[in-house]
């Protein structure tokens, strides 16, 4: 039976070297039960309860063991170990030295002989203990593990990196403590190796949302702040309710202004952690920057329940108020803030806003002074020029202004700028120009209007010629009789304004002015180029040259050909015109011939035009026909028995169909030289060949018409109906008769 018994002892002895525990217990207890002291069963019984972590019951079996055989008790290390677990540490001591006794170079016992003396706080010996073991075992990385702990918790961390990378180099595999080597890097400032560490330890603790914060915290740190939201948000991800990872999330996003997102995750750090949540004040700033006042108000007393002398949140709670307009409260806490902090300018500054926002400019007035005597602000001299210039006192608000005029800030240059245009002090107006050139178009426009133009040139120039409106520099430099300038720019706005006639005129007096006449008639030939809507007035004003022997016969002659042949247009959709005749045999003779009758023109110009006019015209007039026409068989008013109406076909389309116009006065007509004062009117050339009815101008070519039919009235006599059939043998060209009812019968 004694060997049955052995033998499954010797196989639980087995089981145990290879961490093979099933069955054992129950087979372990099998034996005490039967032979409760037995030595073997409460030495195994014992090894396994320190594996399931048992120390109470491993104690008990190792103690029985030690009675049953004293000299036979080696496991004096696992009795230690279980002694020390329950935090026996002297008994765990007094077993470790037995340890020794039995082996003394076991490292293993001096270890955990430095682990004990550890918790009892018995430092130098815990070093002395591990430093023997390493003594004894360089190459056992635990003691080294265990001194790089004794001096991290020490923050001793150069050190504890020293042994740390020491026990590493033992077995890189079997190493586990890169988290605090990774803190231990971190605090002494490097990063980059912290970073790297604490990835490493992440890989086989993928779970450990204190270091993925602590990853986050340091991304944070170096302003890689993308970095640091993805290692916060990955802690959150494995914690949701971890308060530490809202918090720092939430101190980028304040960083950042971005106090939407702030508030959030600040309000989330407190709701998961409401007893240790300490950052009210930011929470507090973030409300306020979204314009929460009242919630914003909420938390920054929070801040003064935990310290009643935060002057800053007083001053805080009082801009809440001055925001939404309570300025009678603002008051009180701003007050409050200078009553705990007397040299605070920056609650007097806001106390002096509140007054002046209930326009009480003179208490306004005070307290922003008293802000000047802690700190000689800017903004205490705006508030203090808003005041005077509330009060209708500008000159004393613009000597405050005045005061850092160089380092003005932008929302009172403005006020300034406005303070010297109401007291017409355009000089000055100009200086603050000079700091703030988005004054410079207005400026321009209104040294305009007062007919500044020697200062417009001045800031036009001192601005390299930074262009506001091309026209109001052209006329500045016309009226400042710089006239080479002013044709620059008024070329210059031809360049976008290719057909305005002004533009083209301003330049041609300029030349005039210059006595350059020849760049005269170039300038009008330009403007001819691209449109011809004024060419009367041209034609009248190169005859006032002309006449005043300002240029030469040839050209006006070229001008005015130019005008008559610019204001032909060659896309015409008439395609069919009527004209009346009263009925006689050379009439027909000149129908039948496809002869046309041109009017006389003349006849037609002798109302417009002095008979030096006209001579003066003749050349381009003998180039020029000219008849009358309906558009329609309808617009015929007055048939009478002896009238017929010829229908023409157009065949050609080099000519002009100008309309009837019922204005009667004829736009130019009374045109001199204009100057750039006298309001231009416009008319087209063609004007002057029509009054009453439609007309075809036809220049320099000749004008093709086809009969396509003759109209008769209705009483037109039967016997000429007859010739005129007899006569018409050409079957193109048809006959109507009107009816009664105004419609045609074929005849």
């Amino acid at each position: 039976m004694q060997n049955s018994m052995d033998n499954i002892l010797n196989h639980i002895s087995y089981n145990i070297k290879n961490e093979d525990y099933e069955g054992t217990l129950e087979a372990l207890d099998n034996i005490l039960k039967k032979v409760p002291k037995n030595y073997r069963a409460n030495l195994y019984k014992g090894q396994l309860c320190v594996e399931i972590k048992k120390f109470d019951d491993a104690i008990k079996y190792f103690e029985e063991a030690k009675r049953v055989d004293i000299n036979t008790f080696k496991s004096y290390n696992l009795l230690g170990i279980s002694y020390h677990a329950i935090g026996n540490y002297d008994k765990a001591i007094e077993c470790f030295y037995e340890t020794l006794k039995i082996i003394p170079k076991s490292y293993t016992a001096y270890n955990l002989l430095g682990i004990s003396y550890y918790k009892k706080n018995e430092h130098d010996k815990a070093i002395e203990c591990f430093n023997k073991a390493i003594e004894i075992n360089p190459k056992y990385d635990k003691a080294y593990n265990n001194l790089a702990l004794y001096h991290y918790r020490s923050k001793n961390y150069e050190a504890a990196i020293n042994f740390f990378e020491n026990s590493k180099s033992m077995d890189e595999m079997l190493f586990k403590a890169y988290d605090m080597l990774g803190m231990c890097y971190y605090n002494i400032g490097n990063y980059d190796k912290a970073i790297e560490c604490l990835n490493r330890y992440l890989q086989s603790n993928s779970r450990s949302y204190k270091i993925s914060n602590t990853l986050g915290a340091i991304y944070s740190y170096l302003k890689n702040y993308d970095k640091a939201i993805e290692y916060f948000n990955k802690a959150i991800e494995i914690n949701p309710k971890y308060a530490n990872a809202y918090n720092n999330l939430a101190l980028i996003f304040f960083k950042q202004k971005n106090f939407d997102k702030a508030a959030l995750y600040f309000d989330k750090a407190r709701k998961f952690d409401l007893d240790s949540f300490t950052d009210y004040y930011k929470l507090a700033i973030s409300y306020y920057s979204k314009k929460y006042y009242y919630e914003a108000i909420e938390y920054f007393k929070k801040v003064i329940e935990r310290n009643s002398n935060s002057y800053k949140a007083y001053n805080f709670i009082g801009l809440c108020y001055l925001s939404n307009e309570e300025y009678d409260k603002s008051i009180e806490y701003f007050k409050k803030a200078i009553e705990i902090n007397d040299m605070y300018y920056k609650a007097y500054n806001n106390l002096a806003n509140a007054y002046l926002n209930l326009k009480d400019y003179d208490e306004a007035i005070k307290y922003f002074k008293s802000s000047i005597d802690i700190n000689d602000s800017d903004e205490a001299y705006y508030g203090i020029a808003i005041c005077y210039y509330s009060k209708g006192e500008k000159e004393t608000s613009a000597y405050y202004l005045n005061k850092n005029i160089d380092n003005i800030n932008e929302n009172y240059i403005d006020m300034l700028f406005n303070i010297y245009i109401d007291l017409e002090d355009y000089d000055k107006a100009i200086v603050c120009v000079r700091k703030n050139n988005k004054y410079y178009d207005k400026l321009i426009n209104i040294l305009y209007d007062k007919k500044e133009y020697s200062k417009i040139i001045t800031l036009f120039e001192e601005n390299n010629n930074n262009l506001v409106n091309n026209e109001i520099i052209a006329n500045s430099y016309f009226y400042t009789k710089n006239y080479d300038k002013a044709i620059e720019y008024y070329k210059k706005l031809l360049e976008t304004n290719k057909d305005n006639f002004i533009y083209y005129n301003n330049i041609a007096i300029l030349f005039f002015l210059k006595n350059d006449y020849p760049s005269i008639v170039e300038t009008y030939l330009k403007y001819l180029e691209n449109n011809s809507l004024a060419s009367y007035s041209i034609f009248l004003l190169s005859y006032s040259l002309l006449a005043n022997k300002k240029i030469s016969y040839n050209d006006f002659l070229k001008l005015a050909d130019k005008c008559l042949e610019k204001s032909i247009t060659y896309t015409n959709y008439i395609k069919t015109i009527y004209q009346t005749f009263k009925y006689d045999t050379n009439t027909l003779k000149t129908i039948f011939e496809n002869r046309i009758q041109f009017e006389d023109i003349n006849t037609i110009l002798k109302d417009n035009f002095t008979e030096n006019h006209l001579r003066a015209l003749k050349p381009i007039l003998e180039k020029t026909n000219i008849i009358s026409f309906y558009k329609n068989i309808d617009d015929i008013n007055n048939w009478n028995t002896d009238t017929i109406c010829v229908e023409y076909e157009l065949l050609n389309h080099n000519i002009c169909i100008a309309h009837k116009n019922d204005n009667t006065n004829i736009y130019g007509k009374k045109a001199k030289f204009l100057s750039s004062n006298e309001n231009i009117e416009y008319g087209n050339l063609l004007s002057i060949f029509y009054k009453d009815r439609d007309k075809i101008i036809s220049y320099k070519k000749e004008l093709q018409l086809k009969v396509k039919a003759v109209y008769l009235s209705y009483s037109f006599d039967d016997s000429d109906i007859n010739l005129m059939k007899c006569i018409l043998k050409n079957e193109n060209i048809k006959l109507y008769k009107m009816n009664n009812d105004n419609s045609y019968n074929e005849i």
